[in-house]
């Protein structure tokens, strides 16, 4: 069970890195174009 948790939480904390810059250049392509 352990185990588990070890390997599920850096593949938590990418997955918020990514979800995180995705909405980062989301957001700059919706204020390059008006």
């Amino acid at each position: 069970m352990a185990s588990l948790v070890v390997s599920i939480g850096p593949l938590v904390r990418l997955l918020a890195a990514v979800g995180a810059i995705s909405s980062l250049v989301l957001f700059g392509l919706m204020n390059l174009i008006p």
